[in-house]
């Protein structure tokens, strides 16, 4: 017998990171008060290292849980080391993250909740690899390309949110002449 209502424990499942880092930090703070309180140097000390780690999680967290998606395009992603992959019951692929060139998030006039928002992986040797953002696994993306250089995943949230047609570039390699 379930007490909470199925959409309430999506959404918490959907926040879960941020609730966690969210309390971390508060715990952080009381540490840091009750170190002043007490005159503990040390305590206060652990406090702030509390405090100001999980205020870090915190925001990739909230960045995160925006770009979150449901599961309901066909197909699984797979992230292994640094390389991305697709696969579905019409073909997938797999790109090295070495080798992509650009990163765009294309979009739909329909809304965000519509599975018809895709990641573009453009790449050396082979053509663009669209993944939809509600497949299996497509939560993964959001670390792997978090090893891209001066990534914009404020683009990305954007992106996602979106209502309109259209193409966000969210990274694209830097060539040095």
């Amino acid at each position: 017998m379930n007490f909470i209502r199925p959409e309430v424990r999506e959404a918490l499942w959907r926040w879960r990171e941020v609730i966690v880092c969210s309390l971390l930090v508060l715990y952080g703070v009381r540490m840091i008060g009750i170190g002043l309180e007490r005159e503990s140097v040390t305590q206060t000390f652990v406090g702030g290292a509390i405090a100001a780690l999980f205020a870090v999680l915190l925001f990739w967290a909230v960045l995160r849980a925006k770009m979150f998606k449901p599961v309901k395009a066909v197909g699984v992603v797979e992230v292994k080391e640094r390389e991305v992959g697709y696969l579905a019951p019409e073909g997938g692929a797999f790109v090295s993250l070495d080798d992509l060139v650009k990163l765009e998030i294309v979009t739909n006039d329909r809304g965000p909740m519509e599975d018809d928002v895709f990641w573009i992986l453009t790449h050396r040797g082979g053509d663009p690899v669209a993944i939809p953002a509600s497949a299996k696994g497509s939560d993964l993306l959001f670390d792997a390309f978090a090893a891209l250089p001066k990534v914009d995943f404020e683009q990305a949230v954007r992106a996602m949110g979106s209502t309109e047609n259209a193409r966000f570039l969210i990274w694209e390699k830097r060539v040095l002449h």
